[in-house]
Formats: structure tokens, C-alpha cells, sequence
């Protein structure tokens, strides 16, 4: 390998998205208050602590810090400094602290980012305002913007290169100063933030007469749309869509007491729109339910927007509820019974036809003999997730980060990276804007360490995948634990995780071995290692049975053996591609068809033999 290849994984090592456990503050919403109510006043907001800024020299009369609840992230509004919570405590003079204190970030450094970032564009750009009405509407057909009236656009400072290719939105922080810019191609192939998302800055509209409402809408053309209808609500555009909503972004929505989640009526949609009102406080959230009427507004711009605005519905329950609190809930799961069935995998139509997709709050296990391919298979099928937009953490306790990603990056090319080298910083750049992200845990760890990564990263992260690879491994065989029962340390593992899945709406897969057994007999739910919590917890049951090991003729399958969800079991052959580490399906055209109408019996496996 070339010292030019060698640096260039060496760089891919380093930019995978590692959570190290010392990354993981520890603090709580009340230490955080203990703190403050020692060392200066301070106000409670729906998200964050927020106390004037005594460090910041700059602007002393209008700069506030705003402190993550849950994290303890903070982030000046002045000096745009942000950073970790110990570090801020530090400066506040509270001497029980870490030895290692998170550094915040150079002001200096922010500062003269964001003065380059805003000089930049509008040194290269012209306002968009300019152009007459009939060059603005043809500029925003090329960037398949739907076409608004001028009124709209000459309230918004949007930029737009010579070329008339690229096109700049600005980006407002709580104090509604410009801070950056979201930039959009005329191809729509991505979107990207300027300079960072650091600094808080989001999209939002500049007049409304209910100034504490405010509308999250996923796109710039929903945001358009809203805005040419003259909702009397605040338009807010989400940085990153249904994707994530960044801890930096959540300051700039403090000042909203109540906020209406318009986020689309897909599954992805839905999950999120319950995640980020978690994230914001669910009691100021309400949400225009996944219907047939209630399309995005770029969808359907002649909507009655008020009308279905005002019809927007409180997302948090008390502890009991009733049917008629439920019936909407129950009509939109009937009305959308594709979407809610999950995300589809691509790579595994077999899957599809058996588990019906992906769900979010369930919790699957999987199993195999020692050698079988648990690995190689769980993270193809955790890639595909990925690939569609599954916000992934993986966990791998038996084997290191950088051969999971190899392998991962392996199979998402199709080919050996070891012969293509010349490709692997393109490969290795598609890869790293998948959204997976890697637990820095390898070997033995304790359930509580395990379990406060995890938490952390789905807030932070909004994981909608957890990978736990594996269960075993991860409980090791510790001094301090060995008067433990094993089976019950296991159970204790996954009762916490069957507990995450539930309370969190994130899906957990645990990879657990299986016990030892006769090799001429198949697995079984009875065959995971530990006790029946395994089986009785989960909501699906995977099981590698590998038969080459009995005959030379045998074949490798995945048993489904277990299918809250719909009931169905079945099987799925697993043929392995070594030049791409695949297990992926090739389905003939012949056999397609016969596939399909082949039925999948509701209490007996039955082999679909799809090659």
C-alpha cells in the first residue's frame, strides 16, 4: 500500500463516526441546576438552562448561554462559543471536575469562520430579489423550487451564484443574527450547511402574527410553500430535515412556546416527528397526523393551511389514555399499513415478505453457530437499513471498528477494496455520509457504560438502530462479577435493552450465541444461550442454520423463527458473494414471479429458495 493510500485510510479510520465512552458527558439536569443556582442566575427554557453570558466581552448586554438539559452542551449567543459542560462549570469556578476537560472551541476560530463563510457568498452571489418575475420563476423551476410570488422572496436575503446553479438561503440564530448559509445545487442532489451546524442557524421566516407558534417543515419547498400562503405562524426549515435535529439547533427554537410538526405521512416521517418531540418537550408539540388529506405542502399547495394547522394535535399523553385519544393513531396506522409496516430492505426482498420491514421499537435477536456469518450478515443488513436513511449505531464487543467498517465498505461496493485501491477515497467518501455511527467499546463492558452511550447517541444522533454485536462478549467474565449468575447478568442486559427499545421507539439487534448442541440438529429458539428471557423479550427471532456442516450438499439459510409483528415464519437462503462479503439476493426473472406467489405459512417454516 502507497503512503498516499495508507494516509488516505488511515484518514477514513479517523473520520468514522466513533462514540468513546469518554465522549459521553456526565451530568444530569439536576447537577446542572445545582451548579448554576451556586454561581449565578439563571432561567429554564423547554430544552436548555439559559444565563447570561459573564465570560463573553463582545457583546455583554444581549449575550445569553444557552446549556443542553440532557447533554450539558452549551453554546453563547455572543461569541457563538460551544463546548461541553465540564468546561463551562470550570469556568464558573467549580473545582470537582474531570482531569480531562472537553476544550471549547476557538471563539476566535467560529468567529472568523463565520465573517469568511458570509463574505464568500456575497462576494460570489447576487440577492435573488433582483430578478424580474418571470427570471425568478424560471430560477426556481431549475432548482425544482415550487414557483412562489416576488413578495416572498424579496423578504428572504437568498443568494444566487453567476452560474445560476447554486442557490444560498440564510441561516438565523436566536438572536436572529445571519450566521451561516444553506447551500442547494441546481441537480438537488444535496444540500449543505455553511460553515457549520455549530452555529445554530436555521431557516425561518421573518413576519408572523403568532410569535411564539412556529411550523417545522422537512424542505425548503414546504418552507416556500407556507410562506406564499401567509400562514400566521413562524415557518421553521429543519436543517437536516426528518433525518436529525442537532443539539445546536434547539437554542434557536427556545423562544417557541408551542411548535406544530408538519414532517410528512411516511413511517420515517412519523418516527421522527415522535422523536424530535421528545427532543423539544412534548408538551409544547403538536403534529398534523399522517393522512391522505394532510399532505406535505409542496405536495398539494391548495390545501386550507389553516384549516389543517389548526386541526394539529397534541403529541403527549398522560399515562392513561383512552380509545378516543388512540382512534387517530389507530386510523392513521390503517391508512398508511405500508409505511407502518417499516422500512423495506433492499438487499432482502425475502425479508419483506416474511417480517414485513424494519420497525422501530422492537427488539430482534439474532443467532447462529460459531462461524455461521452473524457478523458479515448483521452489518449488510444494517447497512442496507443505513443506506435508506436509518440512523445506525453499532456496538461491536468481538471484533474492532475499522475491519467492521472494512467489511461494510466492502459490501456496500460490491468488490474487493484490496484490487481497487485507486477507488477507495471515492468509496470512502460515499461511506462516510452514511448515517452509522460506531460505539468505541471493545471486549467486556458493564450494562450501565453500554447503556449511557446508547442514550447518548440516540439523543444526540436520533438512532433509529442499535447493533449490539455481542451479547456475550460484551458481559465477559470479570473478577468483580463472578459471583454473578451468568444467566441472569444476560437477562439483566436484555431487559435493559428491551426497556431502550420501548421507551426510545429505537430498534435493537443483539447477536447472541447460541449454546452448545449435537451439529446434526437444527437451532431453535430453546438453543440461544442464557435463559427464555432471550426469546420471550424479542420480537423477532433470527436464526443462521447452517446444514454444510452435516452434508456436503447442505445449504446455509436464515430461519425466521420468531415474528411479533405479523406471525409469519419462513426461511431465507443465504448464498455468500466473497468478492463483495454478500449475502445479498439475486433473484432470477423465472423465479421472481414464482417467489412472489409462493405463500409464506403462518405457523410452519417454509423454504423460499430464491437464489
Amino acid at each position: 500500500m502507497s503512503s498516499l493510500q495508507t494516509w488516505s485510510y488511515r484518514k477514513f479510520k479517523r473520520n468514522m463516526n466513533d462514540i468513546a465512552v469518554e465522549s459521553i458527558p456526565e451530568v444530569s439536569s439536576v447537577s446542572i441546576k445545582k451548579t448554576l443556582r451556586n454561581h449565578t442566575s439563571f432561567e429554564e427554557g423547554h430544552t436548555c438552562f439559559i444565563m447570561s453570558c459573564n465570560l463573553c466581552t463582545r457583546k455583554p448586554k444581549v449575550a445569553r448561554i444557552y446549556i443542553n438539559k440532557t447533554t450539558g452542551m452549551f453554546m453563547c449567543s455572543g461569541c457563538k462559543m460551544t463546548g461541553q459542560w465540564q468546561t463551562l462549570e470550570a469556568m464558573l469556578g467549580n473545582k470537582k471536575i474531570r482531569a480531562k476537560k472537553a476544550p471549547a472551541e476557538s471563539v476566535e476560530e467560529i468567529e472568523e469562520s463565520i465573517k469568511k463563510t458570509l463574505e464568500d457568498v456575497a462576494s460570489n452571489t447576487r440577492l435573488l430579489r433582483l430578478l424580474e418575475e418571470e427570471s425568478l420563476n424560471s430560477v426556481l423551476k431549475k432548482f425544482k423550487l415550487p414557483v412562489t410570488s416576488k413578495s416572498v422572496t424579496d423578504n428572504l436575503d437568498v443568494r444566487l451564484n453567476d452560474k445560476e446553479t447554486q442557490m444560498f438561503f440564510p441561516l438565523e440564530n436566536i438572536e436572529a443574527e445571519l450566521v451561516g448559509y444553506r447551500k442547494i445545487n441546481s441537480t438537488r442532489t444535496i444540500d449543505e450547511i455553511f460553515p457549520t451546524i455549530k452555529c445554530g442557524g436555521i431557516l425561518v421566516s421573518k413576519a408572523a402574527k403568532l410569535k411564539d407558534t412556529a411550523v417545522l417543515v422537512p424542505s425548503i419547498s414546504d418552507f416556500l410553500v407556507l410562506l406564499n400562503a401567509k400562514v400566521s405562524s413562524n415557518i421553521v426549515c429543519l436543517p437536516n430535515g426528518v433525518n436529525n435535529l442537532s443539539q445546536y439547533v434547539l437554542p434557536s427554537l427556545e423562544k417557541y412556546k408551542k411548535l406544530i410538526l408538519w414532517l410528512g405521512n411516511d413511517s420515517k416521517a412519523w418516527e421522527a416527528a415522535r422523536d424530535f418531540a421528545r427532543k423539544l418537550g412534548e408538551k409544547r408539540c403538536l403534529i398534523i397526523r399522517p393522512t391522505e388529506i394532510h399532505k406535505l405542502p409542496h405536495l398539494a399547495d391548495s390545501q386550507d393551511f389553516k384549516t389543517i394547522l389548526s386541526e394539529a394535535q397534541p403529541i403527549w399523553h398522560k399515562s392513561i389514555t383512552t380509545f378516543a385519544n388512540l382512534r387517530a393513531d389507530v386510523y392513521s396506522d390503517l391508512l398508511n399499513i405500508d409505511k407502518v409496516q417499516g422500512v423495506k430492505w433492499k438487499r432482502f426482498p425475502t425479508l419483506n415478505k416474511i417480517l414485513k420491514g424494519h420497525r422501530r421499537g422492537e427488539l430482534t435477536v439474532i443467532t447462529g453457530p460459531t462461524g455461521s456469518g452473524k457478523t458479515t450478515f448483521i452489518s449488510e443488513y444494517s447497512l442496507d437499513l443505513a443506506m435508506q436513511g436509518v440512523n445506525t449505531l453499532w456496538g461491536s464487543f468481538e471484533i474492532r471498528n475499522a475491519r467492521l467498517a472494512k467489511t461494510m465498505l466492502q459490501q456496500k461496493a460490491g468488490f474487493p477494496l484490496d484490487e481497487n485501491l485507486h477507488l477507495f477515497d471515492q468509496l470512502a467518501d460515499e461511506f462516510e455520509k452514511l448515517p452509522i455511527y460506531f460505539m468505541t467499546f471493545h471486549g467486556q463492558q458493564t450494562i450501565k457504560v453500554v447503556m449511557e452511550a446508547v442514550e447518548h447517541a440516540t439523543y444526540v444522533y436520533d438512532i433509529g438502530h442499535v447493533i449490539i454485536d455481542n451479547v456475550q462478549f460484551m458481559m465477559g467474565m470479570s473478577d468483580d462479577q463472578k459471583h454473578l449468575d451468568r444467566f441472569w447478568r444476560q437477562d439483566a442486559i436484555i431487559q435493559a435493552f428491551r426497556q431502550f427499545a420501548t421507551r426510545k421507539n429505537c430498534h435493537v439487534t443483539l447477536v447472541i450465541h447460541p449454546r452448545k448442541e449435537r451439529e446434526d440438529e437444527d437451532l431453535t429458539t430453546s438453543s440461544i444461550f442464557g435463559g427464555a428471557k432471550a426469546s420471550q423479550e424479542a420480537d423477532n427471532v433470527l436464526i443462521i442454520q447452517d446444514r454444510r456442516l452435516i452434508s456436503t450438499k447442505g445449504k446455509k439459510y436464515l430461519q425466521v423463527a420468531k415474528n411479533r409483528y405479523s406471525g409469519d415464519l419462513g426461511l431465507m437462503t443465504l448464498e455468500f458473494n466473497k468478492a463483495g462479503l454478500s449475502y445479498q439476493q439475486k433473484i432470477k426473472t423465472k423465479e421472481k414471479k414464482k417467489a412472489e406467489e409462493l405463500p409464506v405459512d403462518s405457523a410452519i417454516p417454509v423454504e423460499l429458495n430464491i437464489d
